[in-house]
């Protein structure tokens, strides 16, 4: 059942990364056309600016958490490599229950600002007059999918042997590490 679980929760995050990389094509397509605008015929649109910001917050949550799944987020594997496995493992199930935390904090608390943006009708105070709730709707989401992510590491480091040598593979996987036939 836990199997199951993961694996349609790896599908969910993988379709939300190809969602954050769409935005990240279309945010750069929108900022050359501002620039190329701007610097050809002088006219200016500020509204791309904030439409940029708003798409930042949302790679950012639909993203991480499907980085964080395939273990390709940013760490100090020189450090963690050295340690003994049981050392590793103690550092990844004291820091997966920390995210944890602190992610379903995350989630909770922009959830309940996110409700009353949605209840008040609390609109930007910017170019774009829009309701609140749009651009920052997706926080509490991704934020509760990272910290099921962090429950999803949490499992693996209590239930397998060398979790850091899978996360390591997780990483690679698809990737030229130099050790492979690249002919």
């Amino acid at each position: 059942m836990l199997g199951y679980f993961t694996r349609a929760f790896e599908r969910l995050t993988a379709a939300f990364a190809v969602v954050a990389a769409a935005l990240i094509l279309l945010m750069s397509l929108w900022i050359s056309i501002d620039v190329l605008l701007r610097n050809i015929w002088g006219i200016g649109k500020p509204w791309f600016f904030d439409l940029s910001e708003y798409t930042l917050v949302w790679v950012t949550f639909l993203g991480a958490p499907w980085v964080l799944l395939q273990d390709r987020h940013v760490r100090i594997e020189i450090l963690v490599e050295v340690l003994p496995v049981r050392i590793q493992r103690v550092i990844g199930i004291t820091v997966s229950i920390l995210a944890i935390c602190i992610c379903a904090v995350l989630s909770w608390r922009t959830g309940l600002a996110a409700l009353q943006y949605m209840q008040n009708e609390i609109m930007m105070p910017r170019i774009w007059r829009i309701p609140r709730i749009w651009p920052y709707s997706v926080v509490p989401i991704g934020s509760a999918m990272l910290t099921i992510t962090f429950v999803i590491r949490l499992l693996r480091y209590v239930n397998e042997r060398d979790p850091e040598a899978g996360f390591k593979q997780a990483a690679s996987a698809g990737q030229l590490t130099g050790t492979e036939n690249k002919a």
